[in-house]
């Protein structure tokens, strides 16, 4: 049964070969059922190697975040639900859906393609099929709609933590939250909410993080990179998700547990602060030094003349020195 394949592969994960007997009396199952579930993953993508009388030795995952991947990066007891579609119209959409029938914190939808997958103020997020995580989380944060401002910045935040973790390097935040890596994107996160009355009951967090392009599109070169061009990262997907749903939602419950801990991680990563800015709102651009990020999650500007104002929604250029 599929509800076994990560533990099976959990018990490879330890870098040893293992024996299909050792593997059975682990997780309590019969030795035919892991020889019929370890045919099953391998025709999904795991690559192992066999010896008579020595056992399963793990080569390499599968690279799509499987389920059953996923998870067996989750600690023992904590695994989320995960569901894996080829393509998609957009997870956000299939998440907000299952968030709707009361699927779980940290529960998340993935792709390899999002047909009509979506960006910051409605912007159409492109992806070639296969190259980019893309994932929506589902949350369920206990917080007021007014400390809801934080969000972002603290999936943010959960996003830079986690690429830390299983790449080895640190992400910085561009307001309110996209990853750079050298003045250039690594990824795009969207946090959307669902408001009863005042409550909130329940939030998706969508991320787009470029994995393994090798080359962008004419349009965004220079402006784009992926954890294969900084980190040489050639590894499955399947632990990045994990870390990303760990870390994310870690991040959100640190914002009402320890809001001071959390601004400090923002503002450490952040390569915006300190920075002159152009704001490009709803109302128009707006430009000033950016100096700090209020309660609210606003970004404070200082501009010419002694203004002082506090951008709530937009997107941010840096000006870089």
């Amino acid at each position: 049964m599929v509800a076994y394949r990560h533990l099976i592969l959990r018990t490879l994960l330890a870098g040893r070969e293992v024996s299909g007997e050792e593997i059975a009396r682990e997780i309590g199952v019969s030795r035919a059922m892991v020889h019929k579930e370890m045919a099953a993953m391998r025709e999904e993508g795991l690559q192992v190697r066999a010896r008579p009388r020595r056992g399963y030795l793990l080569e390499a995952l599968p690279d799509r975040p499987l389920p059953w991947a996923v998870q067996a990066f989750y600690r023992p007891g904590e695994e989320r639900p995960v569901r894996f579609l080829p393509e998609v119209s957009s997870t956000m959409e299939e998440a907000a859906a299952w968030a709707r029938a009361d699927a779980p914190e940290g529960a998340a939808v993935a792709t390899d393609h999002q047909v009509q997958g979506r960006g910051r103020r409605g912007r159409v997020w492109e992806d070639p099929p296969g190259e980019s995580l893309l994932a929506s989380i589902v949350l369920r944060p206990r917080c007021t709609p007014a400390q809801a401002g934080w969000l972002p910045l603290a999936a943010a935040v959960g996003a830079s933590r986690a690429v830390e973790r299983v790449c080895g390097i640190r992400a910085e935040i561009k307001w309110p939250n996209d990853l750079l890596l050298g003045q250039r994107k690594l990824a795009g996160i969207l946090v959307e909410l669902t408001l009863d009355e005042m409550e909130i009951r329940h939030a998706v967090v969508g991320c787009g993080l470029n994995v393994h392009q090798e080359n962008f599109a004419p349009q965004l070169r220079g402006m784009a990179v992926s954890l294969r061009q900084a980190a040489g990262y050639a590894g499955s997907r399947a632990p990045l998700l994990a870390a990303l749903v760990e870390e994310i939602s870690a991040a959100a419950a640190q914002m009402v547990d320890d809001p001071a801990a959390l601004r400090a991680s923002w503002e450490k990563r952040s390569c915006t602060l300190g920075r002159q800015v152009v704001a490009h709102t709803a109302q128009g651009q707006i430009e000033g030094d950016a100096v700090a990020v209020d309660n609210l999650g606003r970004l404070i500007l200082h501009g010419a003349g002694g203004a002082v104002t506090a951008v709530s929604a937009g997107d941010v250029s840096i000006r870089w020195r």
